[in-house]
């Protein structure tokens, strides 16, 4: 037979009776009319490919949260918190259901001074009427104001000192605190309110009045019994250190 398969049958033959010997040494030529016969051996699967994907799983779907469920409940009376919890209760005389301010009129300490102006002009711009106890003009005020605070430091003695509805708020720096907190409308809740324009008809808004015993000198004169035209100076009873009296309309 004159095929291609036949003359490879008629090899085959001849190399099975050469012996294994013959095989070692024996070179096989391929020509282009054997190619389609050989079989091959099957590739070696190929090494697993890195990806991406694979070094870095994909990340789960964001959960969905509703926000309105979250604060549900913000607005309700028993979330919101006191601000009695933040303050010491330390009462002035009369301070109950009002605010109290100590301050002072000095201009000697330049910073504290302002301080007042501010905490005044804080309080007067809200329209509350506000009782102010200025420590330079009367001596009771100071005496008032250290045993309030007794056992603090001095620097928590200096004006200006807040006092609101029995509740020691503190000086200028714990005031803006409060107002940036949000609690300073819920702590002025319920006070009383000037009226737009309203001044003392008593004293102006000055809060104090000369003396109308000793208009204002601090001493007065004194019969001494006994002694016909003897007469004995001494320090009026009716006024301060200053000769100064309090409003009896504002005070």
């Amino acid at each position: 037979m004159g095929c291609v398969s036949s003359n490879l049958l008629n090899q085959d033959e001849e190399l099975s009776q050469l012996g294994s010997s013959a095989l070692g040494h024996h070179i096989v030529s391929l020509t282009s009319t054997t190619y389609g016969l050989l079989t091959l051996d099957p590739p070696s699967n190929p090494p697993p490919r890195f990806t991406l994907a694979s070094l870095f799983p994909s990340e789960p779907k964001p959960e969905v949260i509703n926000s309105w469920e979250l604060m549900s409940g913000l607005d309700t009376e028993s979330f919101r918190f006191s601000p009695k919890l933040h303050f010491p209760t330390l009462c002035p005389p009369n301070g109950e259901n009002r605010v109290v301010i100590h301050t002072t009129s000095l201009r000697g300490v330049r910073k504290t001074f302002e301080a007042c102006n501010a905490v005044r002009a804080a309080f007067e711009a809200l329209g509350l009427l506000v009782c102010e106890r200025d420590v330079s003009m009367h001596s009771a005020f100071r005496e008032e104001l250290r045993v309030l605070l007794k056992g603090k430091q001095r620097e928590a003695m200096l004006p200006p000192r807040v006092f609101v509805k029995g509740l020691y708020i503190g000086g200028a720096d714990e005031m803006l605190k409060v107002a940036e907190e949000g609690l300073l409308g819920e702590l002025l809740q319920g006070l009383p309110r000037k009226k737009v324009g309203a001044v003392c008809h008593g004293c102006g808004d000055m809060r104090f009045l000369p003396c109308s015993h000793c208009n204002g000198s601090c001493k007065t004169v004194l019969l001494v019994p006994r002694k016909q035209g003897r007469t004995l100076v001494v320090k009026c009873s009716h006024c301060n250190e200053n000769g100064l009296v309090l409003c009896p309309v504002c005070r």
